[in-house]
């Protein structure tokens, strides 16, 4: 699938992707999701990835993760549920507290990540919903952050492993061929992807 390029067919020409229309790429996953949905849902998961540092993410976050993920040697996922709240998000209590350099400290559990824990790639790219000490209650002020499982040394590579792990896998009736997994950050460090309290926008 990587060797391919299966994963950057409708990203974006300039960061490692074909450029194809959106339909396209619908059509050929439907093909590979109809054969193994378990193992597509890496790749799935990483479109969402994509998708979302394309549309929110600065000049510098397109240029620091988008080339990885869209070459397929990392994967990203999505980080939302958390063992108190599914459905109602404002009520999440993974916290993100400013280093004072652009950086956050990211605190808290999260469950049911697709994903989360795996060593198909060279590093997982996790997005993470949190709330900033200070934030409005509720939806409006929970804000999406960037956390890699390893963080990146200064030529741009896979380096020191971030503190974050998976707790467990989670049990399911099926889909067993995917690491849905129980993730905790400890401090971990990510960036603030869009805007500050415009997570659900993201």
């Amino acid at each position: 699938y990587r060797e391919g390029g299966w994963m950057g067919l409708a990203a974006p020409a300039e960061f490692g992707g074909q450029g194809l229309p959106y339909a396209v790429h619908t059509a050929v996953s439907e093909y590979m999701i109809s054969a193994n949905m378990a193992l597509m849902m890496y790749p799935g998961l990483t479109q969402g990835a994509i998708a979302a540092i394309v549309t929110h993410g600065t000049d510098e976050q397109k240029a620091t993760w988008l080339p990885g993920l869209i070459e397929g040697g990392w994967t990203g996922t999505m980080n939302l549920t958390e063992p108190h709240c599914g459905t109602d998000l404002g009520l999440l209590r993974t916290k993100a507290v400013p280093n004072g350099d652009g950086t956050y400290r990211i605190s808290g559990q999260k469950i049911f990540i697709s994903a989360g824990e795996h060593d198909m790639s060279d590093n997982i790219v996790h997005l993470v919903l949190a709330r900033v000490e200070g934030a409005p209650e509720g939806v409006k002020g929970i804000s999406l952050f960037i956390v890699p499982k390893f963080k990146l040394d200064a030529a741009g590579n896979p380096g020191e492993r971030n503190t974050l792990s998976c707790g467990s896998i989670e049990e399911k009736m099926g889909i067993h061929g995917n690491s849905t997994c129980v993730m905790n950050y400890d401090e971990a460090e990510g960036t603030l992807l869009g805007e500050l309290n415009g997570g659900l926008k993201a």
